[in-house]
C-alpha cells in the first residue's frame, strides 16, 4: 500500500483489531531489533483478545490513527491503521493499555494525540478544551490516572509522566518453576481457600455473593471493583480463588492457569501472598514454568517466588500513577495492560 492522505484519527472498530496487533508487533520488533533482541512471537491471537476486551468495556477510550492507501490494481483508497490507543476506566481510575505507533509514521506527534483522545474519551479540537488528566478539573468522576511501561522507552515515559503519570516503581516479570515450596507456604489452618467454582455451586444465591466479596476486595485494596476484567480472567482459563477466615471473612483471592499464568493476587494483609500465591500454584499444576508481573513495592510477594526458584525474566516495568498513593503492597495485577 502507498499512504496518499493525511492522518486522522477515529474510534476502534472490531475490523480494526487484526491491524492493531501488526503495529503492535511491528513496534515491539523495531525496538527490540535495535537492542539486539528477537523478535515476539507470531501468534498474536491471545493479544487480539485483549484488545477485544477493551474494546468491549471501553470503546470510547480506544482509538486509531488512520492514513489513506491505496490499494489494488484498480488503486482503491483504504485506511490504513498506523497507531492506536486503549485504556480503561475502573471507577474512578483510569488505566493506560496500550499506545503503540508503526515505526514509520513515530516523531510525529501521533502517540499524544492518540492519548489525548483516550484521555478525554471522546475526539479532541487541538484549540478546544485541555484534555482531562490528573491536574485538569473534568467532571469524568476519575481521580487516578496510571499505566505500566517499558523502563527503557525514555521518550514516551516523558509522555506520560508530563501528564502526571509518574514513575513510581519498577515491576518485575519472574518467571520459572517452583524447586523450594516452602517459600510458598499452605495456608494456616484458620484460613480457606474455596475455588470460585465451588462458592457459586455450594453456597445460595453464590453469584451475587462471590461478586460482592470480590469487589469488596477490590474497592478495599485497588480502590475500585473491575468485574469486568474477572469475567475476562474466567475466559481466558485461570481459576480463581477466595482466601478467607474459615467460613467467614474474606482475605484476598488468587487466580492460577495450568498455562502458568499467575496473578492477579490481592491480599488485606501482604504477608499473606506468598501463601496466596502457594494456594494459585498448587492448586492449577502448571505443566512447566509460572510467570507473573510483580510489583517492586510488592516485597513480600518478590522475594518469596525469587526464594522459591523463580527468577527476573527482561528488563523491568515501570508503574506509574498520578498519586504518590498506589495499591502495590497489596495487589499484584493481572498484566502490564489491566490492573
Amino acid at each position: 500500500m502507498a499512504s496518499t492522505g493525511p492522518t486522522a484519527f477515529r474510534p476502534g472498530r472490531n475490523e480494526d483489531l487484526e491491524a492493531c496487533t501488526h503495529v503492535w508487533k511491528t513496534a515491539l520488533d523495531d525496538y527490540q531489533g535495535r537492542l539486539g533482541q528477537p523478535p515476539v512471537p507470531d501468534d498474536l491471537t491471545p493479544l487480539r483478545r485483549l484488545l477485544g476486551h477493551l474494546l468491549a468495556t471501553d470503546p470510547d477510550r480506544f482509538w486509531v490513527a488512520v492514513r489513506s492507501a491505496t490499494h489494488g490494481a484498480q488503486g482503491d483508497l483504504l485506511d490504513r491503521v498506523i497507531g492506536f490507543t486503549a485504556a480503561s476506566v475502573r471507577g474512578d481510575l483510569w488505566f493506560l493499555a496500550m499506545l503503540f505507533v508503526d515505526p514509520r509514521a513515530q516523531s510525529a506527534g501521533l502517540g499524544g494525540a492518540l492519548m489525548d483522545r483516550a484521555q478525554a474519551g471522546r475526539d479532541v479540537d487541538p484549540g478546544g478544551p485541555a484534555v482531562p488528566g490528573p491536574d485538569e478539573p473534568h467532571q469524568t468522576g476519575i481521580r487516578r490516572w496510571g499505566m505500566c511501561t517499558d523502563a527503557g522507552q525514555p521518550i514516551s515515559n516523558g509522555l506520560y509522566a508530563s501528564r502526571g503519570m509518574i514513575p513510581r516503581m519498577p515491576i518485575w516479570r519472574l518467571f520459572g518453576e517452583v524447586r523450594r515450596w516452602a517459600t510458598v507456604p499452605t495456608l494456616p489452618r484458620t484460613l480457606e481457600a474455596v475455588p470460585f467454582e465451588n462458592l457459586v455451586a455450594g453456597e445460595p444465591d453464590g453469584h451475587r455473593r462471590l461478586a460482592g466479596a470480590v469487589d469488596a476486595l477490590d474497592a478495599e485494596i485497588i480502590g475500585s471493583p473491575h468485574a469486568a476484567d474477572h469475567a475476562y480472567l474466567r475466559r481466558e482459563g485461570r481459576s480463581g480463588f477466595l482466601v478467607r477466615e474459615r467460613g467467614g471473612r474474606p482475605l484476598g483471592y488468587a487466580y492460577g492457569s495450568g498455562g502458568g499464568r499467575m496473578g492477579p493476587v490481592a491480599a488485606l494483609d501482604p504477608e499473606l501472598q506468598p501463601s496466596l500465591i502457594g494456594v494459585a500454584i498448587r492448586s492449577t499444576p502448571v505443566l512447566g514454568p509460572a510467570a507473573m508481573w510483580v510489583p517492586g513495592a510488592a516485597d513480600v510477594a518478590l522475594r518469596a517466588l525469587l526464594q522459591a526458584g523463580l527468577r527476573f525474566d527482561g528488563r523491568p516495568g515501570l508503574i506509574c500513577w498520578s498519586a504518590a498513593d498506589h495499591p502495590f503492597e497489596r495487589y499484584i495485577p493481572i498484566s502490564l495492560a489491566i490492573v
